[in-house]
């Protein structure tokens, strides 16, 4: 049975696979994120509530111990902590965020 390299399929787009192709695809997901800055506004319960630095205007929510798992912080040092993280938009609306890192 052959096997070759041309039978297999890209698991994103179903175009043939080769080492240019799967390029191409490394490098549209790294330009389409981007790396952002947001502070830490407040606890609400289990939940911290966040701002992005540049969009005060839009207060979200997260997690509060997996933030602070994620900075290497207590839960109850997060308000008034500036960090930032690598966006990525979802393909469906969303935005993926990862690599979170105080600023």
């Amino acid at each position: 049975m052959d096997t070759s390299r041309d039978d297999v399929r890209c698991g994103l787009c179903g175009q043939a696979a080769h080492a240019r192709h799967e390029q191409h695809h490394e490098e549209s997901v790294v330009s389409a994120g981007k790396r952002v800055e947001y502070v830490v506004t407040g606890l609400l319960g289990a939940l911290a509530l966040f701002q992005s630095a540049d969009e005060p205007s839009r207060t979200r929510k997260t997690g509060a111990a997996d933030l602070a798992r994620a900075l290497g912080v207590d839960p109850v040092d997060l308000p008034g902590r500036h960090y930032t993280c690598w966006e990525v938009p979802g393909e469906y609306g969303g935005v993926f965020r990862s690599d979170f890192r105080p600023a």
